[in-house]
């Protein structure tokens, strides 16, 4: 006997509860999903949600939801959540029939449909490819189950959608290996340029920050309206918490960004309890330099005052300057959705953003080939966080990188290389011609005029020298010479000048950094000397 497929009701309960115990087991966080009554109430249309089950001899094969949007939203997408599917229909073909039935309902309304998937679930990526839907991205650590899952985005696309698709004509590097995979594998054609060298908004400007209420920002949004902010954010999918999306009470906070008594920005975001997600929802910017300001002070925020293990944000693919600093911030693309933004009957494609406080790692999936070609591409993107946070934390305080994101920072420290000294050796001679900078990540360094000569500098850990040398290529003023075993991290100058050519804003920053360093140090050195001329001469 085959099965049906119908909408779920409230006397479905006792069976959807049998079917999440054999999916998830008994130790899912959030224990309302045990509760018969929370259950019912969730599967009766009042919710909002609307629920799917397929059906053979009175037990639930498998169930999925159209989740409710997060208040007005134009956008043409179903998004399908709290797919649970017993192992055994996807023999069956119950689990087939219930998602050939979604396309169909899907198909009908003109949307495309997304569904994430555990990255541990090999039967369910199958499904999805055989019923038409692309894997378009993989976001690790995503939900906390027993452990951290990583997810997959599946999305089928719609002709009707995908028309009148705003077509990209360029793409950053950090987006678009990803972007043209995802594009392919959907089948839309897009003959789009890379082009780098874009300028992110400056992470630090003259920008005072507020903590302020929904209604505050809701006030200076609508005042902003008048000078056409540019919509770069998109922030209006289901705000359900952890893998099955459950509805929660939760604070949206906001913070606004203020400059000559002006408000001029505005970010709204919320904390997922469960997966301790922090998402970024909605922003507005109404003039050219706060937007990146104001989300630095926002991940900072997140991290230190709410302790999430990421932050998450959806960023239209046709604002290059706010990926440009999200990229420098240390976030991540993990998804590319085209066309999932709609304003004024235009579609546009949405790159998912994710900023990781905690180590990452691959987890073991047992991933499709479909599926895999896309989590190495993503991996790819994280390699830079397999450095360590211990060198990125090294060079933070570093003058000659003052106010560079975490992103820039990781890009910087790929360019190190690690040396080994032991005690006497040389580092550098007086005299020499270098192209060298060095940071002491352990040990202890002498500074001497003379090879023989006392020091008149020693430098620890965490110091840099020879930034000089490096700088102009000019002999080396001094001798180096390691006091104790150390361990040095030494950049080339021809390595940095080739980031440089690409990261024009990063090379600005650093020069104007050594700059004002070194100006310091020449003050330093013009007092003292001013003062030996000042010192009365003894008797």
């Amino acid at each position: 006997m085959g099965s049906s497929i119908r909408p779920a009701s409230p006397a479905d309960a006792p069976e959807w509860l049998d079917l999440v115990r054999t999916v998830l087991g008994d130790q899912y966080p959030v224990k309302e999903v045990y509760d018969l009554n929370w259950i019912a109430a969730q599967l009766s249309p009042e919710s909002g949600a609307e629920t799917w089950v397929a059906e053979m001899d009175g037990r639930l094969e498998g169930t999925i939801s159209f989740l409710k949007p997060d208040g007005p939203n134009a956008n043409p997408v179903a998004n399908l959540g709290r797919n649970l599917i017993r192992p055994e229909s996807v023999a069956s073909g119950s689990a087939d029939t219930l998602m050939r039935s979604i396309n169909e309902l899907a198909s009908q309304r003109g949307e495309m449909a997304v569904v994430r998937i555990s990255a541990l679930d090999n039967a369910q990526q199958i499904l999805f490819e055989n019923l038409g839907y692309s894997c378009v991205g993989f976001q690790p650590l995503k939900h906390l189950l027993q452990q951290r899952v990583g997810v997959l985005f599946y999305v089928r696309g719609a002709k009707s959608v995908m028309v009148t698709r705003n077509s990209l004509s360029e793409s950053l590097p950090q987006v678009s290996e990803l972007a043209i995979t995802a594009l392919e594998r959907l089948e839309i054609l897009n003959a789009m340029v890379v082009r780098d060298g874009a300028t992110g908004y400056p992470l630090q400007c003259d920008l005072k920050v507020h903590e302020g209420t929904i209604d505050d920002y809701e006030l200076w949004r609508a005042q902003a309206e008048s000078s056409n902010p540019p919509q770069e954010v998109s922030g209006r999918f289901n705000h359900g918490f952890g893998l099955l999306r459950i509805p929660a009470t939760y604070v949206l906070r906001a913070f606004l960004g203020q400059r000559d008594q002006k408000m001029v920005a505005g970010l709204t975001y919320y904390l997922d309890e469960q997966d301790r997600c922090a998402r970024v929802t909605d922003a507005f910017c109404s003039d050219d330099l706060s937007m990146g300001a104001l989300l630095a002070h926002t991940v900072k925020a997140v991290q230190d005052q709410l302790n999430a293990v990421y932050t998450e944000i959806d960023v239209l693919a046709t604002a290059p300057r706010l990926l440009k600093s999200a990229e420098q911030l240390g976030f991540v693309p993990v998804a590319y959705l085209p066309a999932f933004f709609c304003r004024n009957g235009r579609f546009s494609d949405v790159v998912k953003l994710v900023k990781l406080n905690v180590s990452y790692s691959l987890e073991n999936g047992d991933f499709t080939a479909h599926a895999k070609g896309i989590v190495e591409i993503i991996d790819r993107y994280f390699e830079d966080q397999k450095l360590g946070l211990a060198i990125i934390n090294l060079l933070r305080p570093l003058s000659m990188f003052t106010g560079l994101g975490d992103g820039e920072l990781r890009k910087i420290a790929r360019l190190f290389v690690q040396k080994l000294y032991r005690p006497g050796d040389q580092v550098f001679a007086k005299g020499d011609i270098g192209d060298e900078a060095y940071v002491v990540l352990r040990g202890k360094i002498n500074i001497q005029l003379e090879a023989n000569a006392p020091p008149v500098a020693q430098l620890g850990d965490g110091k840099i020298f020879g930034e000089l040398a490096f700088l102009d290529g000019a002999p080396r003023a001094a001798y180096a010479v390691t006091s104790q075993p150390s361990i040095l991290l030494v950049i080339k100058r021809d390595a940095f000048a080739d980031l440089v050519r690409r990261e024009s804003g990063l090379g600005m920053m650093v020069m104007r950094n050594l700059a004002q360093d070194l100006a310091v140090k020449l003050r330093g050195v013009n007092d003292a000397l001013s003062g030996a001329r000042k010192m009365p001469a003894k008797a």
